[in-house]
């Protein structure tokens, strides 16, 4: 198996953190009275570890993507092509159901979780609705002070949040990656870079802001540079298993429980590399490289993006068009209508959007390179 298929089954991976963090929206949307930080709400109710996850994988493989692709210019191009066009689509969409969120929310029945928190920072989109969109538009919204434009980091589509994590990443993962690369000692001293970096997050001024997760696309940047330092024999994976301890140690000690996304993400990585035919090869391609969660990973990006238009959409059908007054039917009719939505809709924006969008950035950057080696040929005397 090659080394590309094997790390192809992290995709396995993102489509179940994608369906991880469905679960902890559609439990408050269906009115279970779950907890975000307490007893298994942290589990079904808080998607801060999946979105962890994302990040360290985000980490993870924009670090193999520069690694092959030098050129700053090139990998912006490709990454907002990857990034922008679902979520724009998505973004959209949930600007036109605006009043429709507020109104079925506003009508709910029942009491939920955090109910009175999603009507205030949907009002707060709707009452500062023009500084939002611009800020939501560029994704720099998570860099605006809640203080300064109310609800900036939820406004519109509460999940944006991780994207503009990811692109404030994008902006400066050159620069990372680059010092990263000089460190030549080994990954002992990256991970210091990488407790420096959880340490002066303490001084972030909210949770949107780079400084807040930085430390953990870094933990993916160790992991690949790890990975990469040697893809043959037994020293790189010993090396790999030796870097995901240290890392999880220095994280448990100053993050606490957000070391769940970084054993999520290590463990599985380490699984799904380890020698063909072993028992925990074989395993790790089952649960991650199956049919369907390799098409879940496909389409992850689409689900993540649209899946609260999803539900929201769902809610509305059900709380004012069917009018459902038992709890007992709304829940699991929400539950399995908004999932079958939702991958209706991921489907329809990975076929029509998103692969198309990086298959045009694909023929950029390849034009872009023919005209790099062309150029000293054309101005030669």
């Amino acid at each position: 198996m090659t080394e590309t298929r094997k790390i192809g089954a992290l995709d396995g991976l993102r489509g179940y953190m994608a369906l991880w963090v469905f679960v902890t929206h559609i439990t408050t949307m269906a009115t279970l009275q779950l907890q975000k930080y307490d007893g298994l709400g942290m589990l079904f109710a808080n998607g801060e570890f999946a979105v962890g996850v994302f990040i360290v994988l985000s980490g993870f493989v924009i670090t193999l993507n520069l690694n092959k692709e030098r050129n700053v210019g090139d990998f912006y191009i490709r990454r907002a092509l990857r990034l922008f066009p679902v979520y724009l689509v998505c973004l959209l969409a949930s600007v036109l159901i605006l009043n429709l969120s507020i109104g079925v929310l506003t009508d709910y029945p029942w009491s939920a979780p955090r109910l009175m928190d999603r009507i205030q920072y949907l009002q707060d989109s709707r009452d500062y609705f023009f500084p939002h969109l611009i800020a939501h538009v560029l994704l720099l919204h998570g860099l605006i002070p809640e203080r300064i434009l109310p609800s900036t980091s939820y406004a519109f589509m509460g999940q944006a949040w991780s994207l503009t994590l990811e692109w404030q990443y994008y902006l400066v993962a050159p620069a990372l990656f680059w010092f990263m690369t000089w460190i030549k000692s080994g990954y002992l001293a990256k991970a210091l870079v990488v407790l420096a970096l959880m340490v002066v997050s303490r001084w972030s001024p909210q949770s949107t802001f780079l400084l807040s997760y930085f430390w953990l696309f870094a933990v993916g940047v160790v992991l690949a540079q790890v990975y990469q330092g040697g893809q043959q024999g037994n020293g790189s994976r010993r090396h790999l298993l030796e870097a995901t301890v240290l890392l999880l140690v220095l994280v448990a000690a100053l993050k606490g429980v957000m070391v769940a996304s970084v054993a999520l993400f290590g463990l599985s990585l380490w699984a799904i590399t380890s020698p063909a035919g072993s028992f925990v090869h074989g395993l790790s391609h089952r649960i991650l490289a199956n049919r369907f969660a390799m098409w879940t990973g496909k389409i992850s990006y689409g689900f993540y993006c649209s899946h609260m238009v999803a539900i929201f959409l769902c809610a509305w059908l059900l709380v004012e068009v069917l009018e459902v007054r038992d709890r007992f039917y709304f829940i699991p009719e929400l539950i399995i209508s908004s999932l079958g939505l939702a991958f209706i809709f991921s489907t329809l924006l990975s076929r029509y959007i998103e692969i198309p969008a990086i298959e045009f950035g694909r023929q950029i950057v390849s034009n872009r390179k023919l005209r790099r080696v062309a150029l000293p040929v054309g101005i030669a005397p």
